[in-house]
């Protein structure tokens, strides 16, 4: 009563971490379903998994909040996150996004809303499980330059394939998009048979432009329909 707390601190920090679990299920998006309209079609999409979204650190929460209480603070923050999306609400994602649409074989990169670039591209091979790109929304790691990519090392330190390339811009594990000068064409039916080891191939005259505006931290929409 009178704005004071119970000293008991096993008891107070257990309805802490009640409180904290109860935020997070509210207010977490990581692991959410997303529904996108597809450019290629009008019709909304429903996209799961991936690793893009809010995650309130429950623990570092809990401990926050914990001293808020015993310092009798009044304030308003955002809680401690283990990892941010773009914008809050249902559309976390914003509107400055790659939108991959697996079955149509083609992306559009949109930027604070507006259609800023689109390519046919080839993925992985669709009927071969190992190969095939999985759909899921995901953050745009990093961007580099002339990079080598390799599978894991056989067990002799060879390796079954290495793939020169000039951009490279991963967004899932090893799965990223990278410019592809051994493909001659590009979209339609080729991942089903032909296609990557689950990377986004990408014409050469398409991708240099792509990595100089896309950014570290977008979001990727990967799906099939």
């Amino acid at each position: 009563e009178a704005g004071n707390y119970v000293d008991n601190p096993d008891g107070l920090m257990a309805n802490i971490r009640a409180y904290t679990a109860e935020l997070a299920a509210k207010y977490d998006t990581l692991g959410r379903d997303r529904v996108i309209k597809s450019t290629a079609t009008g019709e909304n999409v429903t996209v799961e998994g991936g690793n893009y979204g809010f995650l309130i650190d429950q623990e570092e929460e809990s401990l926050q909040l914990l001293k808020d209480i015993q310092n009798h603070a009044n304030t308003q923050r955002e809680p401690v996150y283990a990892q941010r999306g773009v914008v809050y609400g249902v559309n976390d994602v914003g509107n400055t996004y790659v939108e991959v649409d697996l079955t149509q074989q083609h992306l559009w990169y949109y930027k604070d809303g507006k259609l800023l670039m689109d390519s046919d591209f080839v993925s992985g091979t669709y009927y071969n499980y190992e190969r095939r790109t999985p759909g899921g929304t995901y953050y745009l790691k990093y961007k580099q330059r002339d990079q080598v990519l390799r599978p894991a090392p056989n067990p002799d330190g060879s390796y079954d394939y290495e793939s020169p390339v000039d951009y490279w811009m991963p967004f899932n594990g090893g799965i990223g998009f990278h410019d592809a000068d051994w493909r001659w064409y590009f979209g339609g039916s080729i991942y089903l048979y032909n296609g990557s080891h689950g990377c986004i191939n990408l014409p050469v005259s398409f991708a240099g432009g792509f990595y100089e505006n896309l950014e570290a931290g977008c979001p990727i929409i990967c799906f099939y329909r």
